[in-house]
């Protein structure tokens, strides 16, 4: 009895030890979208000298922050009990308007001397690589 009480407790105080705070879901969204556009970094850790890189991750955070809710505030129908963030649109977005705002916002941390430019329908290779960014931009939203 006391047995299968402990192992309750641990199981219920792992789920509570697991809750995150909303900033720690904004930094594991961005981390996740910008490790997926950004795959020859395996993952690792940026460095002091990655400025070039920190100033992407600043940018997506930025354009994540005001997208993270409560989940009971997004989904449909959540779980009695769920608490925890989900991804979603603002200001009445779709979810493709949101992701290729999103893939701007990479594409335009990599290339600030174009901010506010649209891309040029001629320029094939910022098209290409507007492109495989906005390809890699997706995230489940509500366990869909």
């Amino acid at each position: 009895m006391i047995c299968a009480l402990a192992i309750a407790l641990v199981v219920g105080g792992a789920n509570l030890a697991k809750a995150e705070s909303r900033e720690q879901a904004v930094d594991r969204l961005t981390d996740f979208l910008f490790y997926k556009v950004n795959p020859q970094l395996n993952n690792r850790k940026l460095q002091a000298g990655d400025r070039e890189y920190i100033n992407e991750w600043q940018k997506l955070c930025e354009a994540i922050d005001p997208r993270i809710k409560p989940a009971q505030e997004v989904c449909y129908r959540p779980e009695p009990g769920e608490t925890g963030w989900e991804f979603t649109t603002i200001n009445g977005e779709t979810y493709e308007q949101t992701y290729d705002r999103l893939a701007d916002t990479i594409f335009y941390s990599r290339h600030p001397q174009r901010s506010g430019q649209q891309i040029p329908k001629n320029d094939r290779i910022s098209i290409s690589e507007w492109s495989a960014i906005r390809q890699e931009m997706f995230l489940s939203n509500c366990g869909l």
